[in-house]
């Protein structure tokens, strides 16, 4: 699939369309839970840039550095938009420009292995997940959900694009924290289940009703540039 949409950098000529599109997302449902209440805090926001905004926090996310996430929030990014999510257990995800992801659920207890787990939708756009302690104790339920496939992990750094037609591609990136223990990532897409486990290999899911790709290697430059459009450091 195509991947030539430029970097997600602040632009200030995008600046006062970028706060137009803020002031509409803002109003937006979708992050309220059973009841409207809000759900308990499961992170905080790392690092923003312009033009990303969650439908329950009016401002621009840019000035909402360090403030917390919660259960079932949702977070939108605008097209110059970019930001970096830390949760309870250590894990991350780094979101690039059009993205649209919502925090399902997190239960992060050291001392109970079973009760663990962690769900998050995305909905569209490139995301990049670093798994914390929550994939060490229960790595089955850590899941990575998209329109058309379902993603699990053990000992993760994944790196995928959701596009506008939903289908996606995803890449096993290695993982900071492995410490040489394996590492690998699941994808489950019209009832067949693919096996990534190697560093730099990925799988595609090209439509509705598609199975995923037999996983292959992905070239250097396809998965630099997916870490730009995921909002992260093309470097890592």
């Amino acid at each position: 699939m195509p991947l030539n949409r430029p970097p997600p950098y602040f632009s200030p000529r995008l600046a006062w369309s970028a706060l137009l599109v803020i002031g509409l997302w803002s109003i937006s449902p979708g992050s309220a839970l059973a009841g409207g209440a809000p759900g308990p805090k499961i992170g905080n926001i790392l690092k923003a840039e312009q033009a990303a905004t969650s439908p329950s926090m009016a401002p621009p996310i840019n000035l909402m550095k360090d403030k917390q996430v919660r259960k079932g929030e949702r977070i939108v990014t605008g097209p110059v938009g970019r930001l970096l999510v830390g949760f309870l257990d250590g894990s991350e995800i780094s979101v690039g420009a059009d993205a649209d992801i919502t925090l399902d659920d997190l239960v992060f207890s050291p001392d109970e292995e079973k009760v663990n787990r962690f769900v998050v939708s995305i909905a569209s756009g490139a995301f990049r997940y670093l798994s914390g302690k929550i994939g060490r104790l229960n790595a089955p339920e850590v899941v990575l959900r998209t329109p058309l496939a379902t993603i699990g992990i053990r000992g993760t750094h994944v790196l995928a694009i959701v596009d506008e037609n939903n289908a996606g591609c995803i890449v096993l990136l290695e993982d900071p924290r492995s410490k040489g223990k394996p590492s690998a990532l699941t994808v489950t897409a019209d009832g067949k289940t693919v096996i990534v486990d190697r560093p730099g290999w990925g799988t595609e899911v090209v439509g509705p009703g598609t199975a995923p790709a037999a996983p292959r290697t992905w070239p250097k430059e396809r998965i630099v540039e997916m870490l730009k459009m995921s909002g992260s450091d093309p470097n890592l």
